[in-house]
């Protein structure tokens, strides 16, 4: 097809119309005060229509328009939707399981350019699981800034994960995507656990080649980067914090437009063309531009050969002489492969230097145009990247930031570079609602933070210049026509109709936005379809029969046409009633999609659906937190979930509670951490959040979420709630509306900007504002003069005065904020003028968490297993610690507190003695407890016992004497007492053995000691008796002293004894066994032996040396 250019700057020479003369209905300015021709049709905003497609988007990331004009779109949890534009229904078709955290998950969308023959569609998309040599799942929460204590740089491995390019089959009877049919074509290897800027768009070239454009998957919020590049390979650091690891290394797929060709199979080839050579040592042959932060959205201009992208910029709201340049953002065309220079060149070509982040000091500058060194200790492929391409199209924070003023005179707010498509004019068209030949060749440019929609005028055949820059479709017309005004653009694509398909996150953060949809741009001269609206009360409820009043009386013709009214109640394509207002009972229980079409006399039409439910109403959620407080970076914010539910009731379960914070920034934010299971919990805020730049307005946006269990089969159901919270610095020119003030730079302001022309009558306003916990508000400015704070109303009574005395030189002012007003509002700010405002600080704790955990311990076992408050055995020490947020780490200290070590697990405690923990608790604030201490005693060996006295296995003579002794020791409890026995009866330490009171033969001693905790330990030493028949003469002796016999009995026992005596030494045993048994015979006759032990003692030993006489 020959394309034939009108260019604007052409129309602008024939433009006769001066800047006053302009309405809202006009073009907007073009460069230099230039005019577009308004007497082209294609410049008359009257000529177009936005039309509403659908509000069910999710959290809408991107879009694609399937050749019946059916619209494709998906949402970061990993829901693929489908759009019917002819019956308003949306449906979710598939849902891809995702990593999600941050701003990880489903991103692109797209379909083949030969798709009505293969039916392929392409997704983006980062995996939950993974496939090695990458960990099957990633750690849950954020990674920490710097490696943590004891580990080593391989602890960084568990946080590596990939997004993955795959395409799959379109199955045609389902109208879903076959994720069977997966074929995984390229994987990119990222650092999972942060934020930001994962890109994932793609587009198609003649010759069918693809190209992917990959983010930097580093945060602006890096340590010590203060908006400028964040190059920071500190030791220790997160390898993620380094840019130049990723679009700054010529090995590796971040931050770059890949450039690949994929084969049937799924794989891939390299054309040829791309800017590093196959085999090219530490290169990837895929490569086609390399040094970008997050191309978002790419598109290629099939006629001319044009890559065109926009990419987002780093947030220095200033230059810094020491560092580099303020952070701007870009819009560029290339017909090559170039470097775009990043994260070394940014802008205009502006260096950044290579500053140590270890020491905070400078480095030398990079050089842009020869080629940047890269030194980073992360690289891993040349020491010198091409040199640097400066793009078509830069700006920063205002107008004078850039050549191009309208980039943000037009919108206001913020950068947010979306990029947009290069429109295609096919006369062959049929489509009534195609866009004119004007806008052939012509590039679109989305700017998501200030919602506008613009032209570029270039020629992009010789990757020209621009020459000009018009406001498309202005919301000021927009808002003049009753149409939708553009609002946070995330996505746009021409569709095979000729049709601009936008696809609008709206404003706030993490869900599904109220003001989020899909719309559709139409060229419609005269009549313009009506607007469907349309009420249904109830949409929900716990059972069947639910009789629901649909209302469409809110339904509009811009022409003020009578219009028909057709109500498809159950979404199956079929109309069911008609009528302005109609009602319809649902007899089942299920999900419907209710959809009304609103059609005029000419037959343009427009439709609207909402969803129906029957059996189960969504929960209501509720925060304590209220939005709009303040906080201080770094602190955590507790936070406590209610829920009321219909079905389940008021008690929530708690593991169904998800939530997501992130840093907002001017219109937009970044996910930074995300928890689930929990109703009450702290939300951490980053304290290296200022480190996007002294300019840059930040703030917290939180989304809590609650999924109830569903009822009856009728599918669960979510509710949601979200806050704003804003930090206690809150810079002057951050105000969110204004009436009559001027923002003017000052280098002295402590944002580098200031508000100024602050007369009577004046005010600015922050919105929403809570100052619960807020004490008083110091103000900084310069002059002489009052300053009011009022609430929700710039003529309300003022709550506060602060009066400033004439001075020169900015200075500070604190006032009381005895009467401040309750819950969430609108500050409003008042001047009598005569002075500049540069800051507010609110002075008081907010909604931070400033109470630190309490902790308790719990012993495993509970009680002593031993006595005395000893326990015999390993014990476990579980730390435990509540808190009105969240609890980061349990700690424990065996020193005393001079050291500290993690106790999150349970320590077991195994060495003997007495053992005494300290423990405390820090939550995600920051605010550490109150120390416990507990102190253990475990005594696991028994005691020593001894016996003194007798030697173990000894022999001793029966007449003889042993004094045995028993002793214990035990050096951890102590020994509490010892005890002896003899034999097994008792027997005192010391006590004197008369060893012919024993029987002749062995004995047993044992010793038992008891120490103080219960163990016992024992000792037994064993000893013989022996007699002879000396030993019994001398125990005659001992009896005899002890007048044990009678005058007669030791006669005879003497005389018996000593016969004995002589016969066995004269070698006659006989003799002396008969004289042995008349001894016996005389002791066992108590009339000669009157004591009865004597007579047993005796007998005893006789009866023995009778048996060894006789063996």
């Amino acid at each position: 097809m020959r394309r034939i250019r009108t260019t604007l700057t052409t129309l602008v020479a024939a433009a006769l119309f001066p800047v006053a003369a302009l309405t809202a209905t006009t073009p907007a300015v073009a460069h230099d005060n230039h005019e577009p021709g308004a007497d082209d049709p294609a410049l008359d905003w009257d000529n177009y229509e936005k039309i509403l497609l659908s509000k069910n988007t999710g959290e809408p990331i991107d879009l694609a328009v399937l050749p019946d004009s059916r619209v494709l779109h998906t949402a970061r949890n990993g829901a693929v939707r489908l759009t019917d534009p002819a019956t308003g229904i949306t449906r979710t078709i598939n849902t891809i399981d995702v990593y999600a955290n941050s701003e990880d998950g489903l991103q692109t969308i797209a379909i083949d350019p030969d798709f009505e023959t293969n039916q392929w569609v392409y997704l983006f998309y980062a995996p939950r699981v993974m496939e090695p040599p990458y960990p099957q799942t990633t750690p849950t929460g954020s990674a920490p800034n710097s490696l943590p204590a004891g580990e080593t740089e391989a602890y960084w491995d568990r946080w590596k994960g990939y997004n993955v390019l795959s395409r799959f089959k379109w199955n045609e009877e389902t109208d879903s995507l076959d994720l069977s049919t997966e074929q995984e074509i390229i994987k990119v290897e990222t650092q999972r656990g942060q934020c930001c800027h994962v890109a994932g768009d793609m587009a198609w070239d003649a010759d069918g080649n693809l190209y992917l454009s990959t983010g930097d998957n580093t945060p602006a919020s890096t340590p010590g980067a203060n908006g400028m590049a964040p190059n920071n390979d500190a030791p220790g650091m997160n390898p993620g914090f380094d840019a130049r690891r990723g679009p700054g290394n010529t090995n590796d797929l971040r931050g770059k437009i890949l450039r690949i060709t994929v084969q049937e199979d799924g794989s891939y080839t390299i054309p040829e063309g791309n800017l590093f050579q196959p085999d090219t040592a530490g290169t990837r042959p895929e490569i086609y531009v390399m040094g970008v932060r997050n191309p978002f959205r790419i598109d290629y201009d099939v006629q001319t050969g044009a890559l065109v992208w926009g990419d987002y910029g780093p947030d220095a709201g200033a230059p810094n002489a020491q560092r580099g340049p303020m952070g701007y953002v870009e819009w560029q065309s290339t017909l090559e492969p170039i470097n775009g220079g990043w994260p070394y060149c940014h802008g205009p070509n502006a260096n950044y230097n290579e500053w140590n982040y270890a020491t905070a000091t400078p480095g030398a500058w990079f050089d842009c145009e020869a080629g940047a060194e890269n030194n980073s200790r992360w690289n891993t492929g040349l020491d010198v990247v091409p040199p640097a391409t400066a793009p078509h199209l830069y700006y920063g924070d205002n107008a004078s930031h850039q050549p191009w003023p309208e980039l943000t005179d037009l919108g206001g707010g913020g950068q947010g570079p979306m990029g947009g498509p290069v429109y295609q004019y096919d006369p062959d068209n049929p489509s009534p609602a195609k866009f004119p030949e004007f806008w052939d060749g012509h590039p679109f440019f989305g700017e998501f933070s200030q919602d506008y929609v613009a032209v570029f005028d270039l020629d992009l055949a010789t990757s020209g210049p621009v020459t000009d820059i018009i406001d498309f479709l202005p919301n000021a017309h927009l808002t003049h026509v009753a149409q939708p005004i553009w609002d946070n653009v995330m996505d746009m694509e021409f569709g095979p109709d000729g049709s601009l398909y936008v696809l609008e996150y709206g404003d706030g953060f993490f869900r599904q936005n109220a003001d989020a949809g899909l719309y559709r741009v139409d060229y419609a001269e005269g009549n313009k379809s009506p607007q469907a609206r349309f009420t249904a009360d109830p949409i929900s409820s716990s059972s069947a029969p639910l009789t629901v009043t649909f209302d469409a009386s809110t339904s509009a013709d811009p022409e003020g046409a009578a219009l028909t009214y057709e109500w498809d109640f159950d979404g199956d394509g079929a109309f069911d009633a008609t009528g302005v207002a109609v009602t319809h009972t649902y007899t089942e229980l299920g999900q419907y999609n209710a959809a009304l079409r609103v059609t005029d006399p000419s037959g343009k039409f427009g439709v609207r659906s909402t969803q129906v439910t029957v059996g189960n109403v969504a929960p209501t959620v509720t925060l304590d937190t209220p939005t709009g407080a303040f906080f201080d970076w770094g602190q955590a914010v507790p936070v406590t979930v209610s829920v009321s539910d219909a079905e389940d009731g008021d008690t929530p379960v708690c593991s169904r509670v998800n939530w997501a914070f992130g840093l907002g920034h001017d219109e937009h934010a970044h996910p930074l951490t995300s928890g689930a299971g929990s109703c009450r919990f702290g939300v951490p805020t980053p304290a290296d959040a200022p480190e996007h730049g002294v300019t840059e307005n930040i703030y917290g946006g939180l989304v809590v979420g609650y999924t109830d269990a569903g009822h009856l089969g009728v599918p669960p159901a979510r509710g949601e709630a979200s806050l704003l919270l804003n930090p206690k610095t809150q810079q002057a020119e951050w105000f969110d509306v204004s009436n009559g003030v001027t923002i003017t730079d000052d280098p002295d302001a402590r944002g580098l900007r200031k508000v100024t022309s602050f007369d009577a009558g004046d005010w600015i306003a922050f919105d929403p504002v809570n100052l619960v916990n807020i004490d008083s508000v110091v103000a900084r400015a310069w002059g002489r003069g009052t300053l009011h704070l009022r609430w929700n109303d710039p003529k309300a009574a003022p709550f506060a005065t602060i009066s400033f005395r004439n001075r020169t030189g900015w200075f500070e002012l604190e006032q009381a904020l005895t009467n401040a007003p309750a819950g969430s509002g609108r500050l409003y700010l008042t001047s009598t003028s005569g002075f500049d405002l540069d800051e507010l600080r609110f002075v008081g704790n907010g909604v931070a968490d400033v109470t630190p955990p309490t902790v308790s311990h719990t012993l495993n076992p509970a009680a002593p297993t031993g006595q005395n408050g000893w326990y015999t055995g390993d014990v476990a020490l579980t730390v435990n610690a509540t808190d009105n947020g969240t609890v980061a780490s349990r700690q424990r200290s065996l020193d005393g507190g001079v050291t500290w070590a993690n106790a999150n697990n349970p320590l077991t405690i195994t060495a003997d003695g007495s053992t005494t923990v300290h423990y405390r608790a820090t939550d995600n604030g920051g605010n550490v407890s109150s120390v416990g201490s507990v102190t253990v005693k475990i005594d696991k060996t028994p005691p020593a016992a001894s016996i003194g006295g007798v030697e173990n296995g000894g022999s001793y003579a029966a007449s003889g004497t042993l004094t045995p002794s028993f002793a214990g020791t035990d050096a951890v409890s102590g020994i509490a007492s010892v005890a002896g026995t003899l034999d097994g009866a008792p027997l005192a330490s010391g006590s004197t053995l008369q060893l012919w009171t024993l029987t002749v033969g062995q004995h047993t001693l044992a010793a038992t000691a008891t120490d103080n905790a219960g163990r016992q330990g024992t000792a037994t030493t064993a000893f013989t008796v022996t007699t002879s028949l000396a030993d019994l003469a001398a125990i005659v002796d001992h009896y005899a002293g002890a007048g044990a016999f009678t005058t007669a009995g030791e006669s005879r026992l003497r005389l018996h004894l000593d016969t004995a005596i002589r016969n066995a030494e004269a070698g006659r045993p006989d003799s002396a066994v008969r004289s042995l048994a008349q001894f016996a015979s005389t002791a066992r006759s108590a009339t000669f032996v009157t004591d009865a032990a004597a007579r047993t003692v005796l007998t005893h030993h006789a009866e023995v040396l009778t048996a060894q006489l006789s063996a």
